[in-house]
């Protein structure tokens, strides 16, 4: 049999993005996920859809006793339904940068339901570890889930990718546990990607920052993964100068700027 994913972590980066990017499939209960280079990962046991719109697909390994969860991502304007800009859109997407703009606690409710039935896989199968991939919306679910993880202890790890950073959404317990897990998630933004903010410093993150060292590319593309880059052995290009970066000034004084401009209104209302 195929060598699967294991707790050493046997996949490539780019392996690990083409796996991550499989979380858009309209996937059914037993089929098999293949990677593009026919490499097996395991078989679906679950497909979470939910009213509000979060959605996951759910894996499990055959030779190891793990699961895998795909937190799906938006579908954006290329593969949307009616649906999307509701769901995605003005109730999660919107709200979440201005959250994180304006640094308040405004959590909308497809995040909790996130965290609720990723509770519930990890008390369904106790024998098991857990990997999680999630892109854009899918990195927004999985940091809140895993922010509010019953059980850290089972991670092995998270790979998320172009989502904007949660952090300042959550409160102390929350920040707690992903302090924990600080070293299981690793977080890769491309800082020409608009969708990223929020990252100003290495402190006040979820899990590891990799900073991609991509192309430019169109704005779309740039979000899908298009700047990234990789060398012979699969491996990404990272950027080692993040804080020199122009983007991370941007991110900054948009924050700032607007909270600032916050601060003016309410005086002129009082």
């Amino acid at each position: 049999m195929t060598h699967l994913v294991s707790r050493k972590q046997s996949l490539t980066d780019w392996q690990r993005v083409q796996l991550a990017q499989l979380e858009y499939h309209d996937w059914h209960l037993g089929e098999d996920i293949l990677l593009p280079d026919g490499q097996l990962i395991g078989e679906v046991i679950k497909v979470i859809w939910m009213a509000d719109g979060f959605r996951a697909t759910v894996i499990r390994s055959a030779a190891y006793p793990q699961i895998i969860v795909l937190f799906r991502g938006s579908s954006g304007v290329r593969k949307g339904d009616p649906t999307t800009w509701t769901n995605e859109w003005l109730r999660v997407n919107l709200p979440i940068g201005n959250a994180i703009i304006n640094q308040v606690p405004d959590v909308p409710q497809e995040l909790w339901t996130a965290s609720k039935e990723f509770n519930h896989l990890l008390a369904s199968y106790p024998q098991m570890t857990f990997f999680l991939y999630g892109h854009s919306l899918g990195s927004i679910n999985a940091q809140f889930a895993l922010a509010n993880c019953h059980y850290p202890e089972r991670i092995s790890a998270a790979y998320l990718y172009e989502g904007p950073n949660l952090y300042w959404l959550l409160d102390a317990k929350q920040r707690q546990t992903t302090t924990l897990l600080r070293c299981q998630i690793f977080n890769y933004i491309d800082p020409l990607d608009v969708v990223a903010l929020g990252y100003i410093d290495m402190e006040h993150t979820i899990g590891l920052l990799r900073v991609i060292d991509s192309m430019m590319t169109s704005p779309i593309n740039q979000h899908m993964w298009g700047g990234y880059q990789f060398d012979k052995q699969q491996n990404l290009l990272l950027e080692n100068d993040f804080w020199q970066n122009r983007r991370a000034q941007i991110d900054q004084r948009l924050i700032t700027a607007v909270q600032k401009l916050n601060q003016n209104n309410d005086e002129w209302e009082r």
